[in-house]
């Protein structure tokens, strides 16, 4: 295999991981909150859902003490051990019967699940449209097939000409915005050191490792046999078979012993004496035990070969513990940790440094900018290719994600009137539009509900409803009047957990509002802030005009981040983070850096 096939691999991969897997992920989401369901445990949890997903896993349970005329008996299982393990937890209870009852989902999340794991539970707990149901049936079909028993990290040229036209249907059927990301990846250079990562994300070893298992045991009880023969040369055939550290070498040891037993009759009749048996029956019985101890040399090869897959997949496997592990100690960081590196880098069209400029990056991928100047929203994918723009009907101030794919800029619409405007970043509509009685710039969310800067108060407004729910005093944080203009840059605000973060871009001054006490702290930075934003444990980045400090929740403690790209930017307007893309976007008014998760 050739560094071209190592390339197509990784192009396969990185559409596998960066693009299907978040589609997956918005399906499955779309789909259980269709059903009424406000999250993915309180779905796995229902229980028609549970007894779907236990057949698919259990074998000879044809009659569950519950909804038994839906239990189905199946010669294939295709959800693994591991995967129902990561979704459901047994219970002890009353009786011994064996059935879904028994069983509760675990707080999994949605980054939880694999391509495997999530095409699985949307083909079997939803009636999908028929173009959804047959485009998961083959990308998830198309993973195994290419990538998840693929032994070597290479697919050849007419496998990928063949692969990719069908590939990129289908995730087209899925999610029509993805074409110029796919357009993108089909001449992605190869990456190596991610190519390995992807190659252990992508290499399905939970099931190899079930299988393996099952190989293991019926080797095992073939060789609880012949140690039933062998009885006092048990010990020797252990030596031979089963110690690992000689295996490589063991078949010439055991011809070697075998030789030694045959010419070791007297000590064999010996050893069987306390068999009540004639010398008959003995002789016969070592004949049957040279011709067991024979088989077992014959198979040591087989054993070998399959101890050296074992620990080939050993050793993935501990690879995928590791990046497990790491994401599991992650989702608390350590302040001023490294959390990121540099992905790429692109110009935009805005050539206006200043601090009404803003980015934000939506879980479904696309980075949206204010453009001043022209009154518009900018939009791109990732990779800095355009998306599309939508024109406003007045001069933006700030902007803010709302849900997966929409995003909130506060504006100012005629003299002296400001507004709201919500916007759906996949068809470029306006969503809706509410009129605000105050002067409001600076604009986030906390907790699902908009959170604005009032002059000297915040309103935390309920979208849905239109509803103030509260309005904070926010002490002596005081937006800057620009010149003549009358107009004030926005303060900068930052929902997190149980508190807002908020500050006047040309103060050191950051402060800190907590929902719980209604009581307002403040720290003194070395620098004005720019911009902040909240990562995905509450912590915060906080940009400022010459460092990154990165933020407890609670605005107590805090460390400056020396992380490589985030040191050297110049004067940074937006900062923005997607828990679900894993990616951190910052905007200087010009350029757009994107940062990936380690």
């Amino acid at each position: 295999m050739d560094r071209e096939d190592h390339r197509r691999f990784f192009v396969i991969g990185s559409v596998f991981l960066e693009v299907v897997t978040p589609v997956f992920r918005r399906q499955l989401e779309n789909n259980f909150t269709k059903a009424g369901f406000s999250c993915l445990q309180d779905f796995i949890n229902n229980q028609p859902v549970v007894h779907t997903l236990f057949h698919l896993n259990h074998r000879y349970t044809w009659y569950c003490c519950v909804d038994s005329t839906n239990c189905i008996a199946r010669q294939k299982l295709p959800l693994n051990n591991y995967q129902w393990n990561l979704l459901y937890t047994e219970n002890p209870g009353p009786g011994k019967h064996h059935c879904h009852c028994k069983y509760t989902a675990k707080p999994v999340q949605l980054d939880d699940l694999d391509i495997t794991l999530m095409g699985l539970i949307l083909v079997n707990c939803f009636t999908l449209k028929p173009d959804e149901d047959q485009a998961v049936r083959s990308l998830r079909q198309y993973k195994n097939d290419f990538l998840s028993h693929n032994t070597n990290g290479a697919i050849t040229e007419p496998k990928y000409n063949s692969l990719w036209p069908d590939l990129t249907y289908h995730v087209i059927q899925l999610d029509p915005t993805r074409q110029s990301e796919l357009d993108e990846m089909k001449n992605r250079p190869l990456d190596e050191q991610l190519c390995k990562q992807y190659y252990i994300h992508l290499s399905d070893l939970n099931k190899r490792f079930e299988e393996f298992e099952v190989y293991l045991k019926e080797t095992n009880t073939s060789v609880q046999g012949m140690r039933t023969d062998v009885h006092g040369i048990s010990t020797s055939l252990q030596g031979i078979g089963w110690n690992v550290q000689g295996i490589g070498g063991s078949v010439q040891a055991a011809n070697t012993r075998l030789q030694c037993i045959d010419e070791s009759v007297q000590m064999v009749n010996t050893t069987l004496q306390g068999m009540d048996r004639s010398v008959q029956g003995a002789t016969t019985t070592l004949q049957g035990m040279n011709s067991s101890i024979q088989t077992a040399v014959q198979e040591i090869p087989l054993i070998n070969d399959a101890l050296q897959k074992l620990l080939c997949y050993a050793e993935k496997q501990e690879s995928r513990e590791n990046i497990d592990m790491h994401r599991q100690e992650r989702k608390s960081y350590i302040l001023g940790q490294d959390i990121f590196y540099q992905h790429n880098q692109f110009t935009t069209d805005s050539t206006s440094l200043s601090f009404f400029n803003n980015a934000v990056i939506t879980d479904d991928g696309h980075i949206a900018y204010i453009r001043m100047g022209v009154n518009s929203v900018e939009i791109h994918n990732t990779d800095g290719a355009r998306f599309g723009r939508i024109y406003l009907q007045g001069k933006p101030c700030d902007i803010t994600v709302v849900n997966n794919s929409t995003v909130a800029v506060s504006m100012k619409t005629i003299p002296m009137h400001y507004s709201i405007y919500i916007f759906d970043i996949n068809n470029k509509q306006k969503v809706k539009s509410i009129p605000l009685s105050k002067t409001c710039r600076g604009i986030t969310t906390i907790n699902n509900k908009l959170v604005l800067d009032c002059l000297r108060r915040l309103l935390i407004i309920d979208h849905q409803t239109e509803k103030v729910e509260k309005s904070i005093d926010t002490g002596d944080c005081d937006p800057i009047r620009l010149g003549g203009s009358g107009d004030c840059v926005p303060i900068r605000l930052c929902g997190s957990g149980d508190g807002i973060f908020y500050t006047n871009v040309t103060s050191n001054r950051l402060h800190h509002y907590n929902h719980s006490n209604n009581k307002i702290s403040h720290v003194e930075l070395t620098s004005g802030v720019c911009c902040m934003t909240i990562l995905k444990d509450g912590s915060v980045y906080v940009l400022c005009k010459d460092e990154l400090v990165h933020f407890s929740s609670d605005g107590k403690e805090y460390k400056k981040v020396t992380t490589k790209g985030l040191t050297s930017l110049r004067l940074p307007s937006g900062i923005n983070y997607s828990p679900v893309q894993k990616k951190l976007v910052i905007f200087d008014g010009v350029e757009i850096t994107v940062f990936n998760e380690y």
